[in-house]
């Protein structure tokens, strides 16, 4: 007996509802401000490149901007039935049992099916799963995931989708912007396309419980700003690898900058040790 069976075509649910109810709840709870919004493209493949201050960037650019994005997401995050299915397939499971069997077939069954269509769901309002610090079986299968994920998005991006990615690589522990890795500016070169630079201020650690507990969550505001696109034909000269370092050494100043308001700049710079 399958609950989700894949002879049926799933519905799938449009991605401008929940665009509208993040946007909603977010804007009842923080104060957002964003400018440079004339910086995104109507058309085209673009990377927009931000720091990572906390949970909320995501849905921040997700909702707020006026074009789809796609982002890059753990695979787990794609996957949530595979804690369950490994559960319930551990020799010391209670469903161990050859007196189970059944039931086990159908919940895995039904399982791989839900894990089916909400992958898809996922895809369908703009995440990319991704398994990061993948290794396999050895270097060269490992060499070989990241050179096939590269042209994926290559491919994302010449198809006239706008990606975004966090160069740091994760979330700041410290609320300090950490330095940068040149995987966007690289792919930007290979797609041809523009690369955004962007900077969000204020979200750290705002969508953490205590945040809501002590009420500082409430009206906190929350500033993302976006620069001028730097475009193809302004991309460095060079050799691929020296042109992304380089540009990646000036995208991290611009997003550094559009975090950091002026009055605050001089201070702020002097403790940010990683620039």
């Amino acid at each position: 007996m399958e609950i989700f069976p894949q002879s049926i075509e799933p519905f799938f649910i449009p991605r401008d509802i929940p665009v509208f109810l993040f946007k909603t709840l977010i804007e009842n709870i923080y104060k957002i401000e964003i400018t440079g919004m004339e910086n995104i493209p109507k058309t085209g493949g673009a990377v927009l490149v931000c720091n990572h201050t906390d949970a909320l960037d995501v849905p921040i650019q997700g909702v707020f901007l006026p074009r789809k994005i796609t982002f890059l997401g753990k695979y787990e995050l794609f996957n949530p039935q595979e804690p369950i299915l490994q559960m319930i397939r551990d020799k010391n499971s209670p469903l161990a049992s050859p007196l189970f069997a059944p039931l086990v077939s159908i919940l895995e069954e039904n399982l791989k099916n839900f894990g089916d269509y909400y992958a898809k769901q996922m895809k369908l309002w703009g995440g990319m799963p991704v398994i990061r610090s993948f290794q396999g079986t050895d270097a060269k299968a490992a060499v070989a995931y990241y050179e096939k994920l590269e042209n994926y998005m290559v491919d994302i991006l010449k198809s006239g989708e706008i990606l975004s990615i966090y160069p740091e690589g994760t979330r700041t522990e410290t609320g300090l912007m950490g330095p940068f890795k040149a995987m966007a500016a690289k792919i930007a070169i290979r797609a041809k396309v523009p690369l955004i630079p962007s900077g969000i201020s204020g979200a750290w650690k705002m969508s953490t419980t205590q945040a809501f507990l002590s009420g500082a969550a409430f009206r906190t505001k929350i500033t993302y700003n976006i620069g001028n696109p730097i475009p193809p034909d302004q991309f460095p000269n060079d050799s691929e690898k020296k042109s992304a370092k380089m540009l990646t050494e000036e995208l991290e100043k611009r997003v550094y900058y559009l975090t950091t308001h002026w009055e605050r700049r001089g201070s702020s710079r002097r403790f940010a040790t990683v620039l």
